[in-house]
Parts: C-alpha cells; structure tokens; sequence
C-alpha cells in the first residue's frame, strides 16, 4: 500500500509522505550519488513514489540530479538550510563567540558535542590554528565511554550509565587506552567530576587527546559538553591537565548563557 496515510495513535500523528521525504534525503545525505532504483531500495520505497518525491524536491531546490548520469544528490537548498539550523540551535548560539575565543587561545580545534542514543554528536566545531590539527565535521558521530565529551555528560548522566547496563551493551575497544572495564570507567567518572573536565588520552583514536567540560542548561541538566582535540605531539597528557581549568570555565560560560544559575 503506497497512499499518503496519516498514523494516529494517543501520542502521535505520523504523515507517511513526510517520513519518506526524509528517508530519502537521509540516504543522499550518507551517499554522494544515487539512482532512482537506489534510493528505492535503500528508502524501501516504491520507484514511482521515489520518483514523484525526488522531482518535488528538485522543485523545491532540495535535491539536484545530475544531467549527464541521472544520478540524484543533495542539492543547494538543503546544504543551506542545514547551516542556518546549526546556527540557530541555542547551544550553538550560545557556545559561538566562547569556541572562537578559545581556539584563539589555545590554537587548538574545539568542539561542542551533545549525546545522542549513547553516543556524541558533533554539532559545532571550530577548526585548530595551526598545520597539524584534528579535525572533527559537524554531524559526526563518537561512542560516549572513550571521548572526552562523551565521559564528560556521562559523569553526571547517571541514567545514561543504567541506559547502558540495561541494554547489556559491552563497552567496546578502540585502541589500547580505551576503558573498558565497567569498575575503571566509574572510577574515571568519579575523579571527572572531582576535577570538573575530562580526558581522552589516544582511548578513541591513537595518537590523539582531547580535552573536554560539562555544559549545563537553565534546567541544571548537562546537555552537551565543549573540548578541545590535538595530536599528541603538541596536547600531552600534562598539558592536557594544565588547560582543563580552561575548558571547565569556558564551559561554564556557555551555560551561563543558556541560563544555567549555578
């Protein structure tokens, strides 16, 4: 049954054209060029509807399809749109000048990241001002055991941790410093909490530290956290202890501005 059906339950009214407008702009988000039996079978949808869906979003300036291959991919509109909506989110909007001010400072890349289903996502980043540097693109994903901003929100998140336990999920190895022992990561927690930021030494990605602090909304809740990334040749482990007090304070200054009293 392919009709525009409207799902109704106590809590939610679900269009079915809409959910398959953004099934099919998911996947030309994840893949460069698609066809139309492509994104058919990857949206699980019929190739008439993808077709009538694609040429509406073509009119709307939100798909472009390639004149010479027929291939289909995100189009102009929607690369613009996703701008002004990372913008205008008010975490974004809140931690801007303080993420500018701190690379300045530090010439280091930062990042502001929120949790997501037991991982981080990167939502703001502000690149390194110098040749050597990480960078992490605004929408990638990251597991929350082994980063400095996933720790950081998972130290005050108990539920986050029962979340966890509960689904029986193993915490998973990425290199030789990843925590993976439930016992060591609590008592990771707990000094992140003492000291008020929390580090990533190579424990996601060898040869790289990251540096991150809680950000907590006029709720009193931790709903994201800011860090800084740098290879291991000029982020130490000491130097990540030094600049820690600067990262919990511009953290501090990013919740301020989402209303966070103290």
């Amino acid at each position: 049954m392919d009709e525009d059906v409207v799902s109704e339950s106590e809590n939610s009214v679900r269009v079915h054209s809409v959910e398959r407008v953004f099934r099919i702009l998911e996947e030309l988000v994840l893949h460069t060029d698609m066809s139309l039996k492509q994104l058919a079978q990857a949206a699980e949808l019929h190739k008439s509807t993808t077709y009538r869906l694609l040429h509406t979003l073509i009119d709307l300036g939100y798909v472009e399809q390639d004149e010479t291959q027929g291939a289909y991919r995100v189009g102009l509109r929607l690369i613009e749109m996703s701008g002004k909506a990372n913008r205008a989110w008010p975490i974004n909007r809140a931690a801007e000048p303080i993420m500018d001010r701190l690379a300045a400072e530090l010439g280091e890349s930062v990042n502001v990241a929120v949790e997501d289903g037991l991982d981080m996502v990167y939502v703001a980043t502000v690149d390194a001002h110098q040749p050597l540097r990480m960078q992490l693109n605004v929408g990638r994903r990251a597991p929350i055991h082994c980063t400095a901003v996933g720790k950081a929100v998972l130290a005050y998140r108990s539920e986050l941790i029962d979340q966890f336990r509960g689904q029986k999920r193993s915490l998973e190895r990425f290199t030789d410093h990843t925590i993976t022992d439930w016992r060591q990561l609590e008592q990771e927690l707990s000094v992140i909490r003492e000291r008020g930021f929390a580090i990533d030494n190579e424990e996601q990605v060898a040869g790289a530290l990251c540096v991150a602090a809680p950000i907590v909304d006029y709720r009193q809740r931790v709903v994201a956290a800011i860090g800084i990334s740098a290879p291991g040749a000029h982020l130490s482990w000491e130097r990540a202890n030094e600049v820690g007090p600067l990262i919990a304070q511009a953290a501090r200054q990013i919740s301020e501005r989402l209303g966070y009293m103290g």
